[in-house]
């Protein structure tokens, strides 16, 4: 299995964008985004998806952000139409945007729809907590293959959500999770690296487990929300991120077809200090972080992580030993340079 050091990897990745003749800076800014999710084990949505990207690029699905076509505004909320825009950018941009408007207002919030995919929601909403905001972000993306509690059908993206909120000492706690089982992205890693996926992940449409990742990429099998067989929960919180994320972003909730395409997002931050002092707001998050890990273990545990210590922790790791990257995927990479007259960087394989 080949492993390469995130530095490596950053120039890499910016060298093919820039060779498939996008913007320097735009796709520094998603090689970093993709790099830093392999960093915190998110490797569905790391380097693996720049071949995709790529494709997309050469064959005009997915443009630069440029000049933005604005359909709605008020003080504190704006609706974009991104026009097939570049995702990761964009989102990055609307978080800023949303802080801008928080700064000033309380509250800021920014609507998009028609961007591309805008990878790994996690690395948002921290943006506005090292602003000293409350980050969140909502979407009703990915494909249409959740199935609803109690169904087999494939009706729902996984419609994840994230948020995040700074603390005195350390890093912000950041929460990124779908409503399915799993993002689509680890079904693909498991058919990347040959493996089979767990039995209460997928079902056919009579119920049956699949462990097949290739019946799922097919589309012979939807995912059970999160939860599982008990997954009531996961299944409402998805349907009232579809509700939010998909309304108010104009692209539309689920259906067939989306008014819009679906995939629609939302940035939004909130300024705490016009609630409560900024840095007695920090301490109270600290003392809660503090309190939760205080806990007795249970057998065998080896920590009581608070929400965003784990992507930490691999972050730490994946710096001091590099990044690993299954055979297959590394091919496609190195093929997708290749393609655009871009060198592979030497690395150790294991």
């Amino acid at each position: 299995m080949p492993t390469i050091s995130h530095d490596a990897l950053r120039d890499y990745g910016a060298a093919i964008f820039a060779a498939a003749g996008f913007p320097a800076d735009q796709g520094r800014i998603v090689t970093d985004h993709l790099v830093d999710s392999n960093l915190v084990g998110h490797d569905s949505h790391g380097i693996i998806r720049l071949p995709g990207y790529v494709q997309s690029i050469r064959q005009g699905g997915m443009r630069p952000v440029g000049t933005l076509k604005i359909v709605r505004e008020t003080p504190v909320s704006l609706v974009i139409d991104a026009q097939g825009a570049q995702g990761i950018v964009l989102a990055t941009k609307a978080m800023r945007m949303a802080v801008e408007r928080a700064r000033e207002h309380t509250i800021g919030a920014v609507a998009v729809h028609r961007s591309t995919h805008i990878g790994r929601l996690g690395a948002f909403p921290p943006i506005a907590a090292e602003q000293d905001c409350i980050g969140l972000l909502l979407l009703n993306g990915g494909g249409h293959f959740t199935a609803p509690f109690g169904g087999t059908g494939r009706r729902l993206p996984p419609n994840p959500i994230a948020f995040s909120a700074p603390r005195a000492a350390g890093a912000p706690l950041m929460l990124d999770m779908t409503t399915s089982m799993v993002a689509g992205g680890k079904v693909d890693l498991q058919r990347a690296r040959g493996l089979p996926v767990p039995d209460n992940w997928l079902v056919d449409v009579d119920g049956n487990p699949v462990t097949d990742p290739n019946r799922f990429m097919a589309g012979e099998a939807a995912m059970l929300p999160l939860g599982g067989s008990l997954g009531h929960k996961g299944y409402g919180l998805g349907m009232m991120i579809d509700a939010i994320a998909g309304g108010l972003s104009w692209a539309g909730c689920s259906a067939n077809p989306p008014t819009r395409g679906g995939s629609g997002w939302i940035a939004m931050a909130i300024r705490i200090e016009s609630f409560i002092d900024l840095d007695e707001y920090k301490e109270e998050v600290q003392r809660l972080v503090d309190w939760v890990k205080s806990s007795p273990k249970m057998s065998g545990a080896k920590n009581i992580y608070y929400p965003g210590e784990i992507e930490e922790e691999r972050r730490q790791e994946r710096l001091a030993n590099g990044i690993y990257i299954e055979e297959s995927t590394w091919q496609r990479i190195v093929e997708t340079g290749a393609g655009v007259g871009v060198s592979a960087p030497a690395m150790k394989t294991e």
